[in-house]
């Protein structure tokens, strides 16, 4: 019963939202019309993205798996969800992709992501527990990279780097799921298998513009002091609190934008009304943010595509 109690509180923990702004909703899912040459972003819900500038391609954390919360507290097996895979994939207009990318290794980041891989072709690139769920999707060897810190990869006009980062203490002051992913991970598996496996932010540089992808609200102090990037999307749940956030990401790498990510109710359908969890306080950052009028703020909803360069 103790480790029942615990996964589940795990998984409220590992993100968390009070209240979205106006857009999050998902019911008239579209693809924007695109403009040639830009850079442009879909976001998927919880830390997922699908970014490309019309040549190239590719993947941060897709995730559309999304098991009640009974499911994954009491610890059932969870299989990718293929068909929303497939969804998605059209949806985002990434069945040419490239590459995809993993920050870390907890369920709602990597469980899809080598699914995501085989339906495109693209490589998948993560630490070595990510590298351990693509081998247990079945991908070969020459389809994953295994990276390491400040290593960098080409991906077209992208270049993708990885910096070390840390979990949000998110569950009464600890990291949930600990540990690292040391086998092929086969599925259906408990979300707890999925290991944190350790937590990278990835800096992805492209001619137009820089983002980085926080997709953890830890702080590792130091980390990103040479790392320079135009917008940060920023991991909400699990934050100690949002001027912390300010002053140890998106300052050092002068960033004049904020997208938040993962603050959606990821035990709920993507196709469902959007919703969200319940424990970190949006008044909070959006008073904070307020009072940093400096760095803007833009909340883009799950599954429309907008310009990030242009």
């Amino acid at each position: 019963m103790k480790k029942i109690l615990y996964t589940i509180l795990a998984s409220i923990s590992l993100t968390a939202c009070a209240h979205a702004p106006a857009g999050g909703d998902t019911d008239n899912v579209m693809i924007a019309e695109t403009e040639t040459g830009a850079v442009r972003v879909v976001w998927m819900g919880t830390a997922g993205l699908y970014v490309t500038d019309g040549e190239t391609g590719l993947y941060i954390d897709p995730f559309v798996s999304r098991y009640g919360l009974l499911k994954v507290g009491l610890g059932f097996g969870l299989n990718p969800e293929h068909d929303l895979i497939d969804k998605w994939i059209k949806i985002t207009g990434g069945a040419g992709a490239s590459a995809v990318l993993v920050g870390h290794s907890h369920y709602d980041h990597a469980m899809d992501a080598p699914y995501f891989a085989a339906r495109t072709g693209a490589v998948i690139a993560g630490s070595e527990s990510t590298a351990n769920v693509a081998r247990g999707a079945g991908l070969p060897e020459e389809k994953i990279r295994v990276i390491a810190d400040g290593k960098q990869m080409a991906i077209g006009k992208f270049t993708a780097a990885f910096i070390k980062s840390v979990h949000s203490p998110a569950l009464f002051g600890r990291i949930p799921w600990q540990g690292e992913i040391t086998e092929p991970l086969r599925p259906p598996v408990s979300a707890s298998a999925y290991r944190e496996g350790g937590t990278y932010a990835i800096v992805l540089a492209h001619p137009k513009g820089t983002l980085l992808h926080y997709g953890s609200a830890g702080i590792k102090l130091g980390s990103l002091d040479n790392v320079s990037a135009d917008v940060v999307f920023l991991s909400l749940g699990g934050r100690k609190d949002t001027p912390s956030l300010l002053t140890h990401v998106v300052t050092p790498v002068h960033a004049a934008r904020v997208i938040p990510i993962h603050f959606d109710d990821f035990f709920a359908p993507l196709d469902a009304r959007f919703s969200h969890l319940i424990g970190v306080n949006m008044e909070e950052f959006q008073r904070s943010m307020a009072e940093s009028p400096e760095i803007g703020v833009s909340f883009p909803p799950i599954g429309r595509e907008t310009i990030l360069f242009q």
